[in-house]
């Protein structure tokens, strides 16, 4: 006897930080469901080089369902990855800038049975969205409300924005679709949540005041007794229902497309050898690199921090008194201060300290020494550069008479492991990409003398930084 079968679905996984396009980071596992709903419908889960494949027995005619199911299925499959560090690092999660894939979110994938391709060479697209958390079917919620009510009501509503009882009473009657919660001594608002009565899949918790007026706050989760004991990235929801009819239809043709990230790329360039006088040499870093059909740009580099001494205009212990105070300036700072006094000062010794200018874009800021203030837009001016920031505040504090310390520009940025270092950074964000950006130079201006010719890349597994209001990834070059 031949037993025939035809494909359902065919989902490929891409990520365009490779080369070739295609995923090399994550396996796509059937939740208990769906092997469950496979199981029942005669139906086979295979692996591709690059992805999934669906397929269901059919009889001889070779597309009559052997057992035919209802039209309307979910196929739910885990996004898991053995190196999940390395794959949040070079891939772009964040749905918009204002919401940014975070610890406990996890991402959900999904299609539209309106949109059903039938052509593998232009699948349909699954959209994708951050969900604030997965959770069992049993939970307890906590949260806070700003302005700590006294009561708040909770309500949780299905994918098709059903409203839900979330348990049962005493007698074992379901509970209204909203109840009300009161807030406990610490400002906690707490309730259990029971929907094991209730299918797996995507719900909404929505908080409202007690007047059912104003909605506080919501949470989008997904609720799976299995996948929530599993270290998950993401959940892929492949819906069909009857009225497109397309599960026993042509093969739908799918793609889960992940893209690679984007940072700006900071250099820390440090003088180990001390062959080179950041006093008299000034370095730069150049691109060279060539347009070749690669993501790479052409991309500029520039000095961004700026370091400025400190100096006691009189020896003795009391230098140590002299302070060092940073306010306002918005949610970033603009500068990093040594410490709060100015240190090491002796008998014989002018106690010293450092500001370094670590973020140019932020303006309104006032920088406090020894009591006398110094505000950015009417004392100083922020300039083009951090240096020029920079010269225009020690203009500033070198002019007043009644503060207690001179200042002058440092030929470097910072110390790391007490040795100087200069900053750069690139004024555009730049793609983490399977092959590495090549010929990027740090020279000397002096002489045109190239130091380094091909200056590493971020590490792929590293940690990349938000910094003032920017993804940043470091990479630390010893000279």
């Amino acid at each position: 006897m031949n037993i025939f079968y035809k494909r359902i679905l065919n989902l490929t996984v891409g990520h365009s930080f490779f080369k070739d396009g295609v995923d090399r980071f994550v396996r796509l596992y059937p939740s208990s469901a769906t092997e469950k709903l496979l199981k029942n419908g005669k139906m086979l889960f295979k692996r591709l080089p690059n992805g999934v494949t669906v397929l269901y027995q059919t009889l001889d005619d070779e597309l009559t369902p052997f057992v035919e199911l209802s039209k309307d299925q979910h196929f739910v499959f885990a996004v898991k990855t053995e190196n999940k560090a390395g794959l949040l690092n070079i891939t772009d999660l964040d749905e918009s800038t204002s919401r940014k894939f975070g610890t406990g979110n996890i991402m959900y994938f999904t299609n539209n049975p309106a949109n059903a391709s039938h052509n593998k060479n232009n699948p349909e697209l699954l959209s994708q969205e951050i969900l604030d958390s997965l959770r069992g079917k049993l939970f307890t919620y906590q949260f806070k409300i700003t302005g700590n009510p006294a009561s708040v009501k909770i309500k949780v509503t299905d994918a098709d924005g059903n409203p839900v009882s979330i348990g049962k009473d005493a007698d074992g009657n379901a509970l209204p679709a909203v109840i009300s919660l009161k807030i406990s001594s610490s400002g906690v608002f707490e309730s259990q949540v029971d929907l094991r009565e209730y299918q797996s899949g995507r719900y909404q918790i929505t908080i409202l005041n007690s007047d059912e007026t104003t909605t506080l706050k919501t949470e989008e989760i997904y609720v799976d007794d299995q996948l929530e004991k599993e270290n998950i990235l993401g959940i892929i929801d492949l819906v069909y229902n009857s009225i497109t009819g397309n599960l026993y239809g042509e093969t739908e043709e799918y793609k889960l497309n992940f893209n690679n990230s984007f940072s700006y790329w900071k250099y820390y360039i440090i003088n180990k050898s001390r062959n080179i006088n950041f006093l008299t040499d000034s370095l730069l870093i150049d691109d060279n690199g060539s347009l070749n059909g690669s993501p790479y740009e052409i991309n500029d580099f520039e000095r961004v921090f700026a370091g400025i001494l400190l100096t006691a205009k009189t020896t003795g212990v009391s230098g140590n008194d002299i302070t060092l105070e940073y306010s306002d300036g918005g949610d970033y700072p603009a500068v990093n201060l040594s410490g709060q006094t100015l240190a090491n000062g002796t008998a014989s010794v002018k106690a010293s300290g450092f500001v370094t200018i670590i973020n140019n874009e932020i303006t309104g800021y006032t920088i406090r020494i020894g009591g006398v203030d110094f505000a950015e837009g009417t004392d100083f001016s922020k300039g083009t550069t951090s240096a020029d920031t920079a010269e225009s505040l020690i203009s500033a504090v070198n002019g007043n008479g009644s503060v207690q310390v001179t200042a002058s520009l440092l030929e470097y940025d910072l110390l790391v492991n007490d040795l100087k270092a200069l900053v750069f950074s690139s004024q555009q964000m730049i793609p983490f990409y399977e092959i590495p950006k090549l010929k990027l130079e740090l020279r000397k201006v002096s002489d045109n003398q190239t130091i380094v010719a091909n200056l590493p890349n971020p590490s792929h597994s590293g940690i990349k930084k938000y910094f003032a209001g920017r993804t940043e990834s470091e990479v630390y070059v010893f000279i």
